[in-house]
């Protein structure tokens, strides 16, 4: 059985090695969640090494103008109330 937590904004679900080793999952992995018939359902994401490189690239070559789009994100997000 387990329990789902609150952990800042979302919630979550701790599980147990066992369930992860018969999953074939580890921490770390990418996963998406849909529900099926009433049950969620966790599917592995795979990212190809490749992949992964490309995005890098990009994200090397323009981190300038990323860091200065974040500010400006940042600065116009309106303020939550709790």
């Amino acid at each position: 059985m387990m329990k789902i937590r609150r952990q800042g904004n979302s919630l979550s679900v701790t599980l147990d090695q066992e369930t992860l080793g018969a999953a074939h999952l580890s921490e770390g992995d990418l996963v998406t969640a849909s529900v099926r018939n009433g049950a969620v359902v966790l599917t592995p994401v795979e990212i190809r090494p490749r992949v992964l490189d490309v995005g890098r690239k990009v994200i090397s070559r323009n981190r300038r103008v990323l860091e200065r789009l974040a500010r400006d994100e940042n600065r116009q997000a309106p303020a939550v109330r709790r």
